[in-house]
């Protein structure tokens, strides 16, 4: 995992996919994975983190809302279209897990909801999504992304198609964010897919 500095050049996470670079004002560090279930203990003598050190979640899976006002809409700069989305194939996976988006009724959606926590300089900011395996008659790419206050804080294409798999990010966060501040979700497809948002969450700087 490698952080990346304010102002640095953007690299796409994709197989063969390379996007002209931007300039975010946050940094971001981005990771790939499958999950993992991890336990590890603190060796004698060493502090135990307390409490306000560890994950809360910034958003629910439940309170998004889709974003219909392009004016309003972050992604509508970066990715404009006017295709129709059928809202039966947004919102929360029948398990209740997770946030999803059927692209074959809604192939392009920004959604939006508040964020439950103060953040502040330094923490980060902890993206868990997957997608189902990806298919397309004809080969394309998906994108996922998040925004914060206005601006892009973290965005990856998938080629299409590709199999099944978790897409990970810690994003540290540069500047102080109020309760309150609008997140948003955006997900891109070509072709008939499943994306689905498992949890944001806000880790405090120095948590685990």
């Amino acid at each position: 995992m490698n952080d990346v500095a304010v102002g640095a050049p953007r690299v796409v996470m994709s197989l063969d996919v390379v996007r002209p670079a931007r300039r975010w004002p946050i940094r971001r560090r981005i990771r790939w994975s499958w999950p993992l279930l991890l336990v590890a203990g603190c060796p004698a003598g060493e502090d135990t983190p307390s409490e306000d050190s560890d994950p809360v979640l910034l958003a629910v899976i439940d309170g998004w809302e889709r974003v219909t006002d392009p004016t309003r809409d972050v992604f509508f700069a970066v990715l404009p279209s006017d295709s129709p989305c059928d809202e039966s194939g947004v919102g929360v996976e029948e398990f209740g897990l997770s946030f999803e988006v059927k692209t074959d009724l809604c192939n392009d959606v920004t959604v939006a909801q508040l964020t439950r926590t103060d953040l502040v300089a330094g923490d980060e900011i902890r993206i868990r999504t997957w997608h189902d395996v990806l298919q397309s008659p004809t080969p394309g790419e998906g994108y996922v992304g998040i925004a914060l206050a206005g601006e892009i804080i973290w965005e990856v294409d998938v080629p299409i198609p590709s199999s099944y798999d978790t897409i990970n990010a810690d994003v540290v966060i540069d500047g102080d964010h109020p309760k309150g501040t609008e997140l948003q979700f955006h997900v891109h497809n070509h072709g008939a897919n499943s994306w689905n948002l498992l949890d944001l969450q806000r880790v405090p700087k120095g948590g685990r």
